[in-house]
Parts: C-alpha cells; structure tokens; sequence
C-alpha cells in the first residue's frame, strides 16, 4: 500500500497537470501511455497465439491519438478515427497473410485489431474531450474541466470501491474475474463517484445544471468498474496476474488505465452534444 501511494503522490500530479495545460503536454503524455498500453495488450495473448508486431499496433494507436489532436468537431473526430482504423485493419491483415506463423487467425486478428481500439481509441477520447468547447463559445475551460471530471470521479469510484470491498466486501462479484471485487465494493464506488461529482460541480464551471453533472457522474461510477473487469478477463485469458510491471505497486499501465479507457469515452459521449461545437 506505501509503494502504491508514492507511485500515486508522484503520477496523479503529472497527469493533473498534463490535462490543465492541454497540448502538447496532455497529447504527448496519451501518446506515451497508448504505446506502453499497446504493447502490454500484444502480450496478454491467450495460449498459441504467438507474437503480434508491436511497432504495427504502437503506430496505430499513435495514429488515432494524433488524430483525435487534429480533430475540431464531434464528427470530424469520429470520421478521422475511422479512417485510421481502416487503414490499420488493411495493415494488419496484410501482416497476418504475409508473416502470422500461428494457426488461429482469427483470435490473432481480434487482438491486432482490437488492441488499438481498445488502448487507442478509447484513449483518444481523453484529447478530444480536453478540446470540447474550445472552439465555441463556451469556453477554453469546458473540456479542460469535464476532463478532470472524468479522471477525478473515476480515481474516487475506484478508491471507494477498494476500501469499502476491503472492510465491508462480502459477496463476490465474479469470483473468476477477480476474486476480491465485491457487490459492497461496487456500491462503495458507485456513493464515492456520486459524492465525488457533486462535490466536483462546485468548484468546476461544468455548463450544466447540477442534476445532470450528477447523473454523469453516476455513469462514470458504473462504467468504470466495468472497465475494471473487462481487463480482468484478458489478464485471465492470458494467465497472468498483471498486465505489466512498469508502475511500482500497481502492475502494468493497462492495470491503472483499464476503468479510465471507459469512463473518459462515456463523459467524452455524453457532455460533446451539449457543450461541445
């Protein structure tokens, strides 16, 4: 737990001050992350799969993030994103056909496709949803603001949920999965991201009335433990306990961003067609 809490005393300040000062530091900070997380996905592969090209999936994931930068509007965003990700599955199926050495092609073709989706993507979200509003005349702040939204809820659902499965936790959520989420956790992490968003709305200007910051905040308390598990299941496909170990106390990148990859796209979704141009 003292590792965990230095780990944090020195990533979560880095990371804050990254979303306040917006490009390049905030982009730069995706890019690096959406590379290391590529690459631990490539490598939580079910048994027989065999290696993927890792440089393939980290220009991808690249792509995507670079896209999202270059993006202006809700449509152009997505319309940028699709493009990327057509022209990555041409790339990998090419790379299937001429130097796949396995013999599942399709499972091999899920996780070459499917990593810079789910690392890539998801986390391009977060430098979208940074310039939502920056184009209009809501204001510089709006997507600097839903942004910490997003991040700081997230960081108190999974805090909740932890301490309260710790002292409370009696029914297992899915056991398989992961053996020490509880049903008393999950609501523990759904009243702290509640109470976080309530809070939050006071000190940030978030253009929308309180009923609604505190439904997305309900959202964001629900859809990131989903994340949680989800990474639960392709560490359990893979066999391994962690993703990774680059983050002392923690494990691998995808272990800390597995409940953001969710809960930035979900804001990202709900808050663009109200504040956002």
């Amino acid at each position: 737990m003292l590792l965990r809490v230095l780990t944090a005393l020195v990533g979560v300040p880095v990371l804050l001050s990254a979303v306040w000062w917006g490009a390049p530091w905030l982009t730069l900070l995706v890019l690096l992350v959406a590379v290391l997380g590529i690459s631990e996905i490539y490598r939580l592969l079910p048994p027989d799969i065999g290696p993927l090209p890792i440089v393939l999936g980290a220009l991808w994931c690249a792509s995507l993030v670079l896209g999202a930068q270059a993006s202006s509007t809700f449509n152009n965003f997505l319309l940028i994103s699709g493009g990327i990700w057509v022209v990555g599955a041409f790339l990998a199926i090419l790379w299937l056909i001429a130097f796949y050495q396995g013999r599942r092609y399709l499972i091999a073709l899920i996780y070459l496709a499917g990593g810079p989706i789910y690392v890539g993507f998801l986390l391009a979200h977060a430098v979208a949803l940074r310039e939502v509003g920056s184009f209009d005349e809501v204001g510089l702040d709006a997507g600097r603001n839903w942004l910490l939204f997003a991040l700081l809820v997230t960081f108190a659902t999974d805090t909740g949920a932890y301490f309260t499965g710790r002292s409370l936790g009696r029914r297992p959520m899915a056991p398989r999965l992961s053996p020490s989420k509880t049903w008393e956790g999950a609501a523990g992490g759904l009243v702290s991201g509640l109470l976080g968003a309530v809070i939050l709305s006071v000190f940030l200007d978030l253009y929308l009335t309180g009923w609604k910051v505190a439904l997305i905040g309900a959202t964001v308390a629900v859809v990131c433990q989903w994340g949680d598990l989800f990474e639960s299941k392709l560490k359990r496909i893979a066999g391994e306990k962690d993703s990774g170990s680059i983050i002392p106390g923690h494990g691998g990148v995808l272990d800390r961003l597995d409940s953001i990859l969710i809960s930035v796209p979900a804001v990202y979704y709900l808050v663009s067609p109200v504040v956002g141009p």
